[in-house]
This record gives C-alpha cells, structure tokens and sequence, in this order.
C-alpha cells in the first residue's frame, strides 16, 4: 500500500496547484470524489466486463459467464478492494473520504466569492469575472444565435407583435400550443420557408447536390439548437438548474404540460420545480423571460425553422418519426428530448468569450452573487408586498431572487437574500418574475430589440447598446490562462495553418479542459483523434516553464520530436 503510487497522489490532490498549500477539507472532497468515481467505473468493468479479454495469459471472462453477479460484487469484489480495511487503493481512498467529510461537516463552507471596491471584477474561487467581460460573453452569444437563425430563414424574417399572439396558461390537452391556436394562423407558416428553400435561389432537392444542402441545413439547425441553449441559459435572469432546461417542452403532452408560452407580448418559460415538491410536497413555480432578441428568435425557430426542418428530415428519410417531437432541444437525428449539453456549451462559450472555464455550477455562483449585488436591492425596495405572497405554512422567507435561481432556504441563507416568496403561479408572480429579467437583461444590456442591417459577416448587435469589442485583449488572467487570440495563435503554430480548426467537438473539449489546468484529466479520443494537441498547445502557451511528456516508446518519442 505504502509503494502504491494512486495512494501517494491522493496526497498530491491535497496540495493547490498554484498556492502551493493545503487545500481545505471542502475543497478537497470533490476531487477525491471524482478520482474514486473513476476508480470505481475500472472496479467494475475489472469485476463484471462487457466483453470477454481473450487476448490476456490469463482468459478473463464477461460478465454474462457468472450466474449470480451480485454475489460476485457482494461476496468478492467488496470485501478485497472496498471494504474498510482492507488493503486496496480504493479502499484507502474512500476512508480518506469519510474522514474528510467528516472535517469539511465541522467546519462548514468558506465564502469563495468576493467584489472589487468598485464592483467590476468578480472573484469566484480562482477566478476573476469582469463586468464588461460577462456582458461582451452574454451579447455575443445572444448575437451568434441570431445570426445563425436569421440565416437558417433564408433571407425571411417576418416582424411579428407577439401582443397579438393569443395564447393561454390554462388549457392542456396534448399537441396544443400557441402555434395551434387558430387566430393565430400559425401552424402552416412554415410553408413559406419550403417554398423559398425548394425555389431556384433555394437550392434544395431531394435528390442530387440539393440534397446535400438539404442536409447541410439540418446540421446548421443542430447548431442553432446548441447555440440557443446557452442564449436562454444565459441573458434570461437567474439561472436554472440543468434539469430544468434540458426538458423544455413547446407543446403540451399527456404526462405533462408545455414550458413555453406568450404571454402580453413576450415570450415565457414556466417551471414547476420538483424538486422542492419531493422534499415538501408543496409546488412552487419559477418563470423565466428570455431577453427581446432571444424572444423574437425563438418565436421564428417555432414557426418556421423547427417545423421545416422536421419536413425536411422526412423527405429526405433521415427519420421514421412521423409524430412531431414536442421538446425544444432536439438534434434532427435523435429522438430523444432530452438535451445534454449545457456544460460542454457554457463551458465552451466562457472560455471563449470571458477567457475562464466555467461549468455550470460555477456560473450559477456568478449569476446569483450578480444578481444579489445589482439587481436585488432596488428590486426588494421596490416590491410591493401583499399578504398573498406569503407562504402560509411557516414564517420562512426567501427572496424570489433566490426561488428565481431554484435555491432553498438553507442554500439562500448563504447569499444573505432574503424577502417575500411567491409559491403560486398567478399574474402577480408572473409580474415579479418579469421584473426580475427586466432588470437581468438591462444589467446585461439586453433590454432593446431594435434590429441592425445585415451582414456577410458576424450581424451587427439587435440592440441599442454599443457594441462590444470582438478581439479580446491580450491581458493574462490571474492565473495566467491565455486568451481566445493567444489559443488562435498557438493553433496557428502548431498546425502551420492561418486558419487552423479543432478536428473535433471531443478535442475541442479536452484543450479546453488541459488549459483550464483540469485535474486529473483523463482524456481519450480514437488513432489520429488530435491527443498531442492537449499537451502541445498548452506548452506553446505557457510562460517560460518546463512540460514534462512521458511517452510509452521510442517511436513515438521520435515523432514528437520530428513534428514539434
């Protein structure tokens, strides 16, 4: 045990990487957590494989030649590597665990979060988000997806006044939306975009180079989806919970009813959260509004690009489904309705456009923490208090800020919100609610839906706010993460190309991950995948320093070499 050189990094983990000192015991738990995670997936696949290891001195059958495979978990593997003395890696590790829990539930959580005087720089952890930083990442995510989506409509873009759209919060009956609504005379507006897309300016066809464009438009589609996943997360108030988002429904079904609706002219996502009614029995309703632009956006995805492009798949037999698919993040080749991206999406967006990874936890920190200092003050002040939107069961309260970013009152009090609550969806609390992305969106400048002429490049901003500046500037982070250009350069480097690209989303993701300085980091992609690039960007990138690179054989020393 004591030459076992996992147990020895266990050590390691307890040290910061850039402080050089011991992490606490709350900072520590995560990633001893994460590494027994993964040393459990190998436990598994060790005790009960898929397929059987033929090729080994010693035939390693698969799971199916054991009769009883609890047993062989229960009786053989826990005991000999689980099991609380015994002498296994794994083990030691999870008695490490539970000590460091125990530590970490003594002494409590530190405050990790902290503003500059002037309340511009953000400081979360190890990390420092400005102002003007988090509102360019916000504009330009906002405006990608408009560009993306305005293109998708093929030149059309129909003005719409969504305070004529009738719709309401009442009626649920499965298929019915505000598109089938009949005074709206929504649910053949796609037409227009097939008829533009099949004309000679179109290009479409079923058969021949038309098809290919067809199919182009359908993975352009995709693209807007994951772009409109982080343009609603983002600029639409507090944050939601991943669960949340990854099953908006635009139509209502049997099992349950629609997110999305129009409501007094803007565009609506209602949320009854499970959560709290698992714990309380009681359900409570969270509403989010998605800024003007988004709005105007998603309304035309619904009309017009979601139903084509689900036409489009069937003509072109890309799917057997002939039932419309009722949930908005959807990719034309799956069938699922549940959307699994927004990490990989926000991560990738805030590395882009702030310079720092966030995950999806890490932005919620942000938000709130911005959203308490900017928004909640004036906010409460000016809430008008009723005796209705008191919860009559306790004198608990919370502010709707915090029921905003779906936070109990035990995780609320850590924020020192606190307020009047609304636990029922009413016009009072859709108002409240409203006021809160009002503000959200004017904080991030993002109130205004005035569009500005078109472009063969990146659109100008549909807004009256100047525009941010689209080459960030070349200032190192604190910790001395490079920036978007600096990451364009080294590519450039690297690959000897002026306009070098990732060959994949998956190494796109492990760049990223090896720049942010995740550890441990385990990354593996197929032969020719881009591995080297991990390890090589991130040597190009660095000041003055040494990488260490250990390769398992001569000829592949060599190449490096040859190659670097």
């Amino acid at each position: 045990m004591e030459a076992c050189a996992l147990v020895h990094f266990t050590g390691v983990l307890g040290i910061h990487s850039t402080e050089l000192a011991y992490r606490t015991a709350y900072a520590f738990t995560p990633l001893l957590s994460s590494l027994i995670w993964i040393r459990r997936l190998l436990l598994l696949e060790y005790a009960l494989p898929l397929q059987p290891y033929s090729y080994l001195k010693l035939p390693w059958p698969a799971r199916g030649q054991y009769p009883d495979q609890v047993s062989r978990l229960v009786s053989q593997i826990h005991p000999k590597y689980i099991r609380k003395g015994c002498f296994s890696p794994l083990g030691y590790m999870c008695e490490r665990m539970h000590r460091a829990r125990t530590i970490a539930n003594r002494e409590g959580p530190r405050t990790n979060i902290s503003w500059s005087a002037d309340l511009q720089v953000l400081s979360v952890a190890d990390q420092e988000i400005s102002m003007p930083g988090f509102r360019q990442a916000a504009h330009l995510a906002v405006a990608r997806t408009e560009q993306r989506a305005r293109e998708l409509m093929l030149g059309l873009w129909p003005d719409v006044d969504l305070t004529k759209i009738k719709d309401s919060l009442v009626t649920h009956r499965p298929g019915h939306s505000f598109l089938s609504e009949p005074e709206n005379q929504l649910q053949m507006s796609f037409k227009l975009l097939s008829r533009k897309a099949f004309s000679k300016d179109g290009g479409f066809s079923l058969k021949g180079p038309g098809r290919k464009r067809a199919i182009q438009y359908l993975k352009d589609r995709d693209e807007l989806v994951r772009y409109m996943f982080g343009a609603i997360h983002i600029p639409s108030g507090m944050p939601a919970r991943g669960e949340e988002l990854r099953v908006i429904r635009w139509a209502d079904t049997i099992a349950a009813p629609r997110n999305i609706f129009v409501l007094q002219g803007r565009m609506i996502l209602v949320f009854s959260y499970n959560k709290a009614t698992t714990v309380s029995n009681k359900s409570f309703y969270i509403v989010r509004f998605p800024c003007p632009v988004i709005s105007q956006v998603l309304f035309h995805y619904l009309t017009h690009i979601r139903p084509f492009s689900d036409f489009l798949a069937r003509q072109l037999q890309l799917t057997l489904a002939f039932s419309t698919n009722p949930h908005l993040f959807t990719l034309h080749d799956t069938a699922t309705g549940c959307f699994k991206y927004l990490t990989k999406v926000l991560t990738q967006e805030t590395a882009i456009r702030l310079g720092q990874w966030l995950m999806t936890q890490d932005y919620r920190n942000v938000a709130i923490d911005m959203g308490r200092e900017y928004i909640s003050a004036k906010f409460m002040r000016d809430l008008p208090k009723t005796k209705d939107m008191l919860y009559k069961d306790t004198n608990i309260i919370i502010s709707t800020i915090n029921l905003a970013a779906t936070y109990r009152k035990d995780i609320a009090e850590r924020y020192g919100v606190r307020g009047d609550i609304i636990w029922n969806l009413s016009d009072e609390s859709i108002w409240i609610f409203g006021d809160i992305g009002s503000q959200w969106h004017q904080l991030l400048g993002l109130d205004s839906k005035k569009p500005s002429p078109s472009t063969k490049h990146l659109r100008g901003l549909s807004y009256s706010t100047p525009q941010p500046s689209l080459v960030p500037k070349r200032s190192r982070s604190p910790l001395g993460r490079p920036q978007p250009v600096e990451i364009h350069d080294g590519l450039k480097k690297v690959f000897n190309q002026e306009e070098p690209e990732f060959r994949s989303d998956e190494q796109r993701e492990a760049v990223f991950a090896a720049l942010g300085q995740q550890t441990p980091l385990i990354v593996v992609l197929p032969t020719r995948g881009g591995k080297t690039l991990t390890f090589t960007l991130p040597a190009i990138l660095r000041d003055l320093g040494v990488s260490i690179v250990v390769a398992p054989f001569n000829a592949l020393e060599k190449d490096y070499v040859r190659r670097l």
